[in-house]
């Protein structure tokens, strides 16, 4: 069983006992001290705690604890305080009464504080990482985050039974209280490493580790110094922690200035600094500066739900991991809708004391939660239908520009991008009908109902210029923008607004942008369609002139960017290496700082063997000759498991030697099918089988992926790679089996005779 999964089913468990343990204890919230004649007296009395809510006063006498004198309960004794008591004997002036402490004396504000909001606060928690282990089962980056999520879920629940003195709960708290910040800036380190972005070095994760444990040493140890006590050590060290993830933070959005990680360091950032701040200005920094609270840290946690909505965000909107998926618009509503129906509940039962029923607050709560999903629900559908007679800021038209980009990449056909760009047209613009043209307007017939003269002066407008891709021609309620000439065929966007208003000057310059992207795309998916077709009508040639000049272009291609890379790499490392061997002849230094500059040369050196490695290995895979084709492609899979989540399954039995043409174009066909897995099917499994058999290679591939249309497998949708898989078993004499249908994975079976 994986090993997060684990963790997460003992999260589950260890947060379910923890829940138990606050059901059975409440809070009871009384502070004693010992006066001169060693009686226990009532010293503070807590504002949401059980001895409040029971006419408790402060100057009480506390004769029994549990039927036995104060002093001997273990709470009193080292906390001076009472918890965990069952029956507390009271004396006031001359009356005594003895008080039953029980799971029915929890309070309306106890049930919510101690055991509603921490277990919601845990299940959303789980939930996301439920979640995130679904689509990124093996992103290390992921697994860290998901132990981020289960260990403050977890932290919330115990921090309950801490302040009611649980042993158990206790030290769960204190533990884990401790590695939270670290364990956090170990999901920033690990999630920006992948992206090859990182911008501190991992010894401060590693220094923040240890710094926090000595600090839980030293709170281990508190008890035994007066004059410090565990909650200004736990505070101090919150605090301190506080400063320097957020000044991490801050520095990274200052590097990735130009970047466009900046948005997820951004959204990081207020995940974590939204939070914390409610809890470290009310109730963290007045503690340990003045000695009380402004707000009290029940109500100030509550801000924690800010962490996983704040990562739900990022995640849903291609922010983080930059997942591939849809989210139910339901799902997403009901999470979100979570915090701020807590908060208001929170807030009321607070504030209004009119209300203070447990079950008047959950009545309230659930009020709150669905008129939440419906404001939701409402605000998504006045976007889609008022949006266009608002006033439209410029940062709406760049995300359009931004959202048809990413739209545009996954279309397979001319067609489909014609789609897209209706779609996105229709959406941002108030229009009433929308058509493309593909034919020019000879027959002078509008393709749709408009006013015949408005659309005859239209025509006369277009042909008095000269029209170029993307230039809108506007007369009235029509406009037509041109989008481009394909196969000696114009094609016309052709439209009619609602309002005869003319477009404003930025949603010109969106229309025309838009356009030219779709234009730009399909020109170069026509092209090619013509390349592909040009390749199957070389079969029928002997010799094709168009070919020789291809491949001799390919050619030179190659090796300007190989030339480029040498250039740019290893030339100048190589120049600056000679410098400092030079400088090392001219200076005199003592024999330490000598090796400290030999160490950092030898270290670039090994850098640029790395670099060469790598390149050599793009060239020619050198294991084919040195260790044979079962091991290169062993070290094939290895490579591609550090760059990506598919899982391979993998046999390869070859018994018989291969010659090397063979075997090169076996690891080339592995590779591309690899390749290709890993930028299109979008596949989480790979079988992959090599043997010899009958005097023949079989290679068979098989994934999970969301598959191909074989009608189309000869025209251009991102898939040239299988083309030439194709084309490549074909000049080895054999045979190519491919089997696939849309969301079925696909099938491929390769015979190639020895």
């Amino acid at each position: 069983m994986n090993r997060t999964v684990i963790a997460m089913i003992v999260a589950l468990i260890v947060a379910l006992y923890l829940t138990i343990l606050n059901v059975r204890h409440p809070l009871i919230g009384m502070d004693v001290i010992e006066n001169k004649n060693g009686d226990i007296i009532v010293n503070d009395i807590y504002e949401f705690g059980w001895a409040k809510k029971h006419g408790i006063h402060i100057n009480d006498q506390v004769l029994k604890v549990d039927g036995k004198p104060p002093l001997s309960h273990f709470t009193v004794r080292e906390y001076k305080t009472i918890e965990q008591a069952k029956t507390i004997t009271i004396q006031r002036e001359n009356q005594i009464q003895t008080l039953k402490v029980d799971y029915k004396s929890h309070g309306t504000e106890q049930w919510l504080y101690y055991i509603a909001l921490p277990a919601g606060f845990f299940l959303f928690a789980i939930s996301l990482s439920i979640f995130l282990l679904r689509l990124r089962p093996n992103d290390k980056s992921a697994t860290v985050l998901i132990y981020f999520l289960l260990l403050t879920g977890i932290c919330y629940i115990s921090a309950s039974l801490s302040a009611k003195y649980a042993p158990f709960g206790r030290q769960i708290f204190n533990g884990i209280f401790f590695i939270l910040p670290a364990v956090f800036l170990h999901f920033v380190y690990h999630y920006f490493e992948k992206e090859k972005k990182v911008w501190f070095a991992k010894k401060i994760v590693f220094s923040l580790y240890g710094f926090n444990f000595l600090m839980f040493v030293v709170s281990l140890e508190s008890l035994s110094f007066r004059s410090i006590s565990e909650a200004e050590v736990l505070l101090t060290t919150f605090f301190i922690n506080m400063v320097i993830i957020l000044a991490l933070l801050g520095k990274g959005f200052v590097y990735f200035k130009k970047d466009e990680q900046r948005h997820t360091v951004k959204g990081v950032f207020f995940a974590i600094g939204l939070s914390a701040a409610p809890f470290v200005l009310f109730y963290d920094l007045p503690v340990l500066i003045i000695g009380k609270w402004v707000l009290p840290a029940e109500l100030t946690v509550t801000s924690f739900f800010v962490l996983p909505s704040v990562f739900l965000y990022l995640i849903c909107t291609d922010r983080l991991f930059r997942l591939q998926f849809s989210i139910n618009h339901f799902v997403y509503y009901a999470l979100l809708s979570l915090f701020p129906a807590f908060l208001v509940t929170l807030l009321y039962a607070k504030f209004v004391h009119e209300a203070r029923r447990f079950a008047e607050l959950t009545l309230l709560f659930l009020l709150i939660y669905v008129i939440n999903i419906l404001v939701l629900y409402s605000k998504g559908y006045f976007d889609r239908t008022l949006r266009t007679k608002l006033y439209v800021q410029k940062n709406f038209y760049q995300e359009s520009i931004y959202r048809i980009g990413e739209a545009l990449k996954k279309q397979r056909n001319m067609q489909e991008v014609i789609q897209c760009l209706e779609k996105e047209v229709r959406e941002v613009l108030d229009i009433e009908n929308l058509a493309f043209v593909q034919l020019a307007v000879q027959n002078r017939q509008a393709p749709f109902h408009c006013d015949e003269k408005e659309w005859m002066k239209l025509i006369k407008k277009m042909d008095g210029q000269p029209l170029s891709i993307g230039k809108m021609i506007e007369n009235k309620r029509l406009f037509a923008v041109f989008v481009g000439s394909f196969r000696q065929s114009p094609l016309l966007l052709i439209g009619k607004k609602k309002h005869p208003i003319p477009f404003r000057a930025e949603q010109k310059d969106w229309l025309s942008t838009i356009v030219y992207y779709a234009s730009v795309t399909i020109e170069n998916m026509l092209k090619v369609e013509d390349f592909i077709k040009e390749l199957d009508n070389l079969k029928e040639r002997s010799h094709s002139v168009w070919l020789t000049r291809l491949i001799f272009q390919w050619s030179e291609k190659e090796r300007r960017k190989l030339a480029i890379d040498l250039h740019d790499t290893i030339l100048q490392d190589l120049i600056v290496l000679k410098r400092k061997v030079e400088s090392l002849r001219f200076q005199n230094m003592r024999m330490e700082e000598m090796k400290k500059q030999l160490n950092d040369i030898e270290e670039e050196i090994v850098d640029m063997i790395d670099v060469t490695r790598e390149t050599c290995h793009e060239l020619r895979p050198p294991f084919l000759e040195q260790v044979g084709l079962r091991e290169a492609l062993a070290e094939l899979i290895r490579r591609f498991h550090l760059r990506s989540n598919i899982k391979v399954e993998w046999n390869i039995h070859v018994s018989t030697k291969l010659d090397e043409e063979r075997e090169l174009a076996i690891y080339r066909m592995i590779q591309e099918l690899l390749n290709n897995a890993l930028k299109h099917s979008q596949a989480s499994y790979i079988q992959l089988t090599l043997e010899t058999q009958n005097e023949e290679v079989q290679l068979h591939y098989v994934d999970n992926g969301i598959g191909i249309d074989m009608k189309k497998l000869n025209h251009y949708d991102g898939k040239l790679g299988l083309f030439g898989i194709k084309e490549r078993v074909q000049g080895l004499g054999g045979t190519c089996e491919m089997t696939s249908q849309l969301g079925e994975g696909l099938d491929i079976r390769i015979t190639i005779p020895l």
